[in-house]
């Protein structure tokens, strides 16, 4: 593991180099309040001429078939926010090209790369809904439709048209941003010190944190395909899911059957118990825990949204692995009144509707 202190410019500006967010993140979510924030610590670094602490950036060195890139396994959003400043002062350079620097100065140096496959592509590659939304800004083109990349674009950028707006303010105090770089150099570590950064402050869901275990030990090319495969379908079931609130109930439900004897009273416990059940109970490779957890969420979302979890058995298509659950043997009962079932289920998927 190498650690160094250096300035988030020099870091993101490093020639050459290109920032790859590993599919396993999760998406770019901060809110207007968090780009506020971020916005006066910089203009306050800058006016009064001090550094401000960005925090740390967590990353390994990585391979694809352009050669070797950053995977930032923790700090993708503040990365992602900077970048957006840089974008909205790139764009108001270019309205105003008396400023003191010049915009294809900026884009060159920290929004693009270029590479003998791609004369200038983007230095910083977003996860799969976030990257055309970036792209787009990045290339001047109107976005398909509202994202969050989009609405704190436009933010910064309304910042920047304010006429109190002070461009040397803005640029001193993005030179004044440090960080902590921390490159590790094996899977084990990565997540080992993942947990440990995000184990204080507003900490990850359920559903991050199982995602990235389960992810962040394969190579690129291998969370790509595990995230397409697995996790994209099991996050897209329960869409819209703010916070992810709908999913963690649905792994909450999974880990209380797969765990025998588990007691699971609180969202804290339900990632220690997940690892207990992998590491300790199951030992196996994690794409067939990938496999069980898609198909036990579409059956949740789809049916048993409402049901309490002994009303499961272990013969259902979801479950193909580990120890017996601890309803194994239960036999459902059919309906007495399967008119009155059905207009059940019927209100059921009216409820599910409205969600």
């Amino acid at each position: 593991m190498k650690i160094k202190q250096t300035r988030f410019l020099d870091f993101l500006g490093m020639p050459d180099s290109r920032f790859i967010i590993p599919a396993y993140q999760r998406l770019y979510t901060w809110s207007e309040s968090q780009c506020e924030e971020l916005w006066l610590d910089i203009l306050r670094a800058g006016r009064y001429h001090r550094t401000h602490f960005l925090g740390t950036i967590l990353y390994s060195i990585e391979r694809d078939n352009r050669g070797e890139f950053l995977a930032i396994i923790d700090g993708q959003q503040r990365m992602t926010s900077v970048s957006l400043i840089l974008l909205a002062l790139a764009r108001h350079a270019r309205k105003h090209p008396n400023s003191f620097f010049v915009s294809d100065d900026l884009e060159r140096r920290y929004l693009r790369v270029s590479d003998e496959e791609s004369v200038s592509s983007p230095k910083l590659t977003l996860s799969h809904y976030d990257m055309g939304s970036y792209l787009a800004a990045l290339e001047g083109r109107d976005p398909i439709a509202k994202t969050t990349i989009d609405r704190n674009l436009a933010y910064f950028e309304a910042r920047i048209a304010d006429e109190s707006f002070d461009i040397e303010e803005l640029w001193e105090g993005l030179l004044n941003l440090v960080m902590i770089a921390v490159q590790v150099d094996d899977s084990a570590s990565s997540q080992s010190i993942f947990e440990s950064i995000n184990s204080k402050g507003v900490p990850l869901n359920v559903a991050d944190m199982i995602r990235n275990y389960l992810l962040l030990a394969e190579n690129h090319d291998e969370q790509t395909r595990l995230y397409e495969e697995y996790w994209k379908p099991i996050q897209e079931m329960f869409a819209p899911d703010s916070g992810s609130l709908r999913l963690n109930g649905a792994i909450k439900s999974w880990i209380s059957i797969r765990l025998k004897g588990a007691r699971i009273l609180s969202a804290d416990q339900v990632y220690s118990s997940f690892k207990k059940y992998v590491e300790d109970e199951y030992r196996g490779d994690k794409e067939p825990v990938l496999r069980e957890l898609r198909g036990f969420s579409l059956m949740w979302a789809e049916n048993y949204r409402y049901h309490g979890t002994k009303k499961y058995k272990s013969g259902s298509a979801w479950a193909e692995i580990g120890a017996p659950t601890l309803t194994s043997g239960y036999k459902l009962k059919k309906a007495d009144n399967e008119e009155y079932a059905e207009r059940v289920r019927r209100e059921l998927r009216n409820v599910d509707s409205r969600w």
